[in-house]
């Protein structure tokens, strides 16, 4: 049996340039691996069959984005083949965190060690990309522009070891009502992450907390009152340098100092019964294997 760990991620910036003639929204956004995994274990089926079981009720688990990446997989570069796979979720789902799309990636990576395809990473992100906009990230992870969709990604440098708390206030937003929120107001000017083409992050955490923009952040304010009760009850927190929605939310990140400020807020946002709170730090490309 193998077992690989699936990282969450966040934004660090997210702009919506508009809406696709295929219905998606063109994005440009930089996402960053973070050190909270969900864990995913495959094992072959002698019998050829694929199946897929969880620690938390998934629903029918042929419509899971893991199930449905590996039926991909195994369709296109190993018919026959079977695998059983288990997954066990620890990231908070609905959170603007990435878990299912990052749980869909990994498995395929797990997937092509065990059924020895030797495929390489373009190959995943393309078979992956079919199952989800921002599965693709996640073949390499680590720091990325990512456009498009969300599935042409640029690899820059990644920002290693950069402490912070990630909270899930305890609800979900939906990401499409997050969208037709944004659509509902006024129009904006876009904004360009050329700033994170050539920026080279060497330790100074305020310079990167400069760069931090959310375009959809008020819209999941507005639609979460419980992300928006909470967000109100943190604008305070000692030592924050920069605190921001990730994704479509509904969690909050807090950009931290060090990994001593983190581990005191985590666990004060605990102790409030703010929501599940996470003291996190951020990773680098390549796969993290048990």
């Amino acid at each position: 049996m193998l077992t690989i760990k699936a990282p969450a991620k966040i934004n660090w910036f997210l702009e919506i340039l508009g809406k696709r003639p295929d219905g998606y929204h063109e994005i440009a956004t930089v996402m960053q691996a973070i050190d909270l995994f969900d864990e995913i274990s495959v094992e072959d089926d002698p019998a050829g069959q694929l199946s897929l079981s969880c620690n938390i009720d998934l629903g029918d688990p042929r419509q899971n984005l893991v199930y449905r990446a590996a039926e991909l997989l195994r369709d296109q570069y190993a018919p026959g083949r079977g695998a059983r796979i288990i997954l066990k979720k620890l990231v908070p789902h609905g959170a603007g965190l990435g878990g299912g799309s990052s749980d869909a990636a990994n498995a395929l990576i797990a997937l092509n060690r065990l059924w020895g395809l030797n495929l390489g990473n373009q190959v995943l992100r393309t078979v992956v990309s079919k199952v989800g906009s921002d599965c693709a990230f996640f073949i390499d992870g680590g720091t990325a522009i990512c456009t498009g969709r969300g599935e042409i990604i640029e690899s820059i440098q990644d920002i290693v070891g950069v402490n912070l708390v990630i909270l899930y206030p305890e609800d979900v937003c939906p990401t499409s009502k997050v969208y037709q929120e944004l659509a509902g107001h006024l129009t904006y000017q876009p904004r360009d992450c050329y700033l994170f083409h050539d920026f080279r992050y060497t330790g100074n955490i305020s310079e990167l907390a400069g760069l931090v923009f959310n375009r959809l952040q008020d819209a999941a304010l507005r639609v979460s009152s419980r992300l928006h009760s909470v967000w109100g009850e943190t604008a305070h927190e000692p030592e924050v340098l920069v605190r921001f929605v990730s994704g479509s939310g509904s969690s909050i990140a807090f950009l931290m100092p060090d990994r001593s400020s983190a581990e005191t807020l985590a666990q004060s946002l605990k102790r409030r019964q703010l929501g599940r709170a996470f003291a996190v730090k951020t990773l680098p490309r390549g796969a993290v294997w048990e």
